[in-house]
């Protein structure tokens, strides 16, 4: 299930920051993938890359956290009469907006990489997940305006390039169903 949700959600991300975006709008992401990015493209090829990952990879086993400091692992929300279970979902999509070839002026920079932000926030807020479900799983609520945590940080500047790093958590509840049989 997780992995659906995942994949509906780099299409979705796919359609509203690439597939609908003119190819000369400088807000136009380069990449949307599933994981890390290992390198691969490199930031100065991407530009502008997302990854969406379960959970947070940032954060610090026994000894700390970085970035959002709150705990976002999935958990167990309610076990109902008559064997279903549901779940909170929780995942994370990082964004990383690198203009080293491009060389975008501070404020450029800084509205290309709100632009992005917002398409993303607002996609999270409407999406449906209709028809993502397996033969006893099925996503029960998506992303609610409450849940959603949104970060966005100037990580670099001159004299190389200005660079922006935006972190999403969010989660949906999925329900498993015919638990006891």
């Amino acid at each position: 299930m997780i992995h659906l949700i995942m994949t509906h959600l780099r299409d979705q991300l796919q359609a509203v920051l690439i597939d609908n975006i003119p190819a000369d709008d400088p807000t136009r992401a380069g990449f949307v993938k599933i994981g890390p990015y290992q390198g691969n493209p490199s930031p100065e090829e991407g530009r502008i890359t997302v990854s969406i990952h379960e959970n947070d990879p940032d954060r610090i086993i026994n000894g700390g956290v970085t970035g959002m400091r709150d705990e976002w692992s999935d958990e167990m929300d309610l076990i109902e009469c008559g064997g279903a279970a549901t779940m909170s979902r929780r995942f994370c999509i990082k964004v990383r907006c690198l203009f080293v070839k491009t060389g975008e002026a501070e404020d450029a920079a800084r509205e290309i990489a709100s632009t992005v932000r917002s398409r993303i926030e607002r996609l999270l807020k409407k999406m449906s997940f209709n028809g993502v479900r397996t033969e006893d799983e099925y996503v029960a609520r998506g992303v609610l305006s409450e849940d959603l945590k949104v970060e966005m940080m100037q990580a670099g500047g001159p004299p190389d390039a200005f660079d922006y790093i935006i972190k999403f958590h969010f989660s949906v509840l999925t329900t498993q169903t015919g638990l006891l049989s």
